[in-house]
């Protein structure tokens, strides 16, 4: 029998059983294989019904994709200011990049695992959806900075995103922990029109 999951709910037991299954995720994470984790260990883990865990996820992938999605929007967060200049537009982003490396640096191995999933198509396609929103958004903000930038920037948002999440997965396949000197390097490879960082 196939149950399908039900929208995610605000409800405050949902919001408590999906964090439960969250938290079990990541602690067994920390000793096994993500191909390896079955729905029976990881309710166990987390102390909540397998009912549960069907009312909110098809697989352990799915949640895994969930877990992780959510873990890079939080770590990817840039706040330029309003009135900024292009450059320190361009470094808070550079900001939001180290931190995002750094996230993925400490959960590195459940990623790999995760991009080596049947579910990485739909964690990929996530990713790419949060970064072509926060494409869209930086480059907005730039714009209104007083940068000339094509008038048409659909390509440019999709470019930037694919390039980033591209640069995710090569990063999470790395074994190295420079997230300054890696980020620096996404930055030198951005369009022409994207405003180098202030220093």
């Amino acid at each position: 029998m196939t149950t399908t999951p039900e929208p995610s709910s605000d409800d405050p037991r949902a919001v408590r059983s999906r964090q439960r299954l969250g938290e079990a995720l990541v602690r067994v994470l920390a000793r096994e294989d993500l191909s390896s984790i079955g729905v029976a260990e990881l309710c166990r883990e987390a102390g909540v019904h397998r009912t549960t865990f069907y009312g909110h996820y098809d697989s352990v992938g799915e949640l895994a994709a969930d877990v992780y999605a959510s873990m890079i929007d939080e770590a990817a967060t840039a706040s330029p200011r309003p009135g900024d200049r292009p450059d320190a537009i361009s470094r808070a982003y550079l900001d939001a990049t180290v931190s995002l490396l750094r996230a993925i640096a400490r959960d590195r191995q459940a990623i790999r695992s995760l991009l080596d999933s049947p579910v990485s198509l739909g964690f990929r396609k996530r990713l790419r959806s949060h970064f072509l929103r926060k494409a869209a958004s930086a480059i907005s903000v730039i714009r209104d900075s007083g940068v000339d930038l094509p008038e048409n920037t659909d390509v440019g948002a999709a470019y930037v995103a694919g390039g980033i999440v591209s640069a995710i997965e090569l990063w999470a396949s790395v074994d190295g922990d420079d997230a300054e000197a890696f980020a620096q390097r996404i930055f030198a490879n951005m369009p022409r029109w994207w405003p180098a960082p202030s220093a």
